[in-house]
């Protein structure tokens, strides 16, 4: 069956893929070798990856959400909750797919929203209809179809012979309901903005930058200086002697070599111009205009320029709140759509490993919390790696602190053991000294 008359059998109308002349899609310019920037070069999508800039934010965002540890919780009626192990998505976090351990596959869904604003999956079912993996697809190789009633459609193809084997069982034109797709900044909610499309500019003024770096390093890091001749010269022996001059002195292969000057010759060194000093200055402003695109701190992709512990510091937390909390709690909402979870049932990525603080400020926050009654010594262990202590399941309360009900009135707690933590005989107080 054709693949015109499929699509008219599923009542699609709208191709969000192609793109206009006017506002080509990635994938259109993907084909066409890349769309050319003001700046007269072709960016696609292997040659903004060769920019160390955008190279280094893509990875930072990728690995930075990759570390952190998906869990599918379930609440309780007391409001507090606990693993839910039993639900399939649990194991399809800790095994997705056969090839594929969970650091990998995260790697590939945050890698593709941060270079691409999309990040897709195909939810792998069994002959029964179950979930039992997940499979990232590159955002290029999709087209997405709107039918007539508003559902979407995803056309797939299929790049390796490794992904046609994986999606054997899955349709060319595969459901919305069958997709996890986590999509970046959007106007129409169906397709997310792509970071290449809109910092194409500053990329291509990047790459147009570094060709130019490597044609001066070429010949010898800069135009290095004049030969002068006390003769006039004609213009095949002028030549033949630049020819002869670049062929021994040219390119970082020949730097530091003797230079034996022949007929009075002289060599005139030229020093750095203004024009060399702009150069620099807009290939440092070319990196901070792509960083401010991907909302990455210039010290987290190696530019340390007026750099102190303490706006480091600041800057560190300014990415976690304003750059991976939002793709955090875009995929969690995503994952909790994508498989359909019931309320009471979210996915959370543990952020403690970003947030975790110094060792001396850590453990100087856990004794505060330990000592006002709201941290148990096992809880304080275990979140340090340590195993549990038999007499560690118990509360702190100061000496000269009760305990009151909403009424105001005094009520004694006991723990299991029968005695208050502060009488004789209790569990012993962890901060104090054997």
């Amino acid at each position: 069956m054709g693949k015109r008359k499929r699509d008219r059998q599923q009542g699609v109308a709208v191709q969000k893929d192609l793109g206009s002349s006017q506002n080509p899609s990635d994938r259109f310019v993907s084909l066409m070798g890349g769309a050319p920037a003001a700046s007269g070069v072709r960016v696609s999508d292997s040659a903004a990856m060769r920019v160390s800039a955008v190279y280094s934010c893509v990875r930072v965002i990728a690995e930075d959400g990759a570390k952190l540890k998906p869990q599918v919780w379930r609440e309780k009626p007391d409001g507090s909750r606990e693993p839910a192990t039993d639900h399939p998505l649990h194991a399809i976090l800790r095994r997705p797919n056969r090839h594929m351990t969970p650091v990998s596959l995260l790697l590939a869904l945050f890698s593709a929203w941060g270079f691409r604003g999309n990040s897709i999956a195909v939810i792998l079912r069994d002959r029964f209809g179950n979930e039992t993996g997940l499979w990232p697809v590159h955002p290029g190789s999709v087209t997405i179809y709107e039918a007539m009633d508003g559902r979407l459609f995803y056309a797939i193809s299929r790049r390796t012979t490794l992904e046609n084997a994986m999606l054997r069982n899955v349709p060319l034109m595969v459901p919305d309901y069958d997709v996890f797709h986590v999509r970046g900044m959007t106007f129409d909610g169906i397709v997310g903005l792509s970071p290449l499309a809109q910092l194409r500019e500053s990329i291509g003024i990047a790459i147009a930058g570094e060709e130019l770096s490597a044609k001066l390093m070429a010949n010898g890091a800069q135009p290095s200086g004049v030969l002068k001749h006390p003769k006039v010269l004609t213009k095949d022996v002028a030549d033949r002697l630049s020819a002869s001059w670049n062929g021994r002195h040219g390119g970082p292969g020949n730097a530091g070599k003797t230079v034996v000057l022949e007929e009075g010759m002289e060599f005139d060194q030229l020093g750095m111009t203004s024009v060399d000093a702009q150069f620099l200055e807009q290939r440092k402003l070319t990196i901070e205009e792509i960083a401010r695109g991907f909302r990455v701190p210039l010290h987290m992709i190696g530019m340390l320029d007026r750099m102190t512990n303490n706006n480091v510091e600041a800057l560190t937390r300014s990415y976690y709140d304003q750059t991976l909390m939002p793709m955090l709690e875009a995929f969690e909402a995503e994952f909790e759509r994508a498989f359909n979870l019931p309320d009471g049932v979210y996915v959370e990525f543990d952020v403690r490993r970003l947030l975790r603080a110094d060792f001396k400020t850590r453990q100087e926050g856990n004794r505060t919390m330990f000592q006002s009654g709201a941290l148990m010594p096992n809880e304080w262990r275990i979140d340090e790696g340590y195993n549990p202590s038999p007499a560690g399941n118990v509360f702190a309360r100061p000496l000269n602190t009760a305990y009151v009900d909403q009424q105001g009135a005094v009520v004694s707690i006991t723990p299991p053991g029968g005695k208050s933590p502060t009488e004789p005989g209790a569990a012993p107080n962890p901060e104090e000294p054997k």
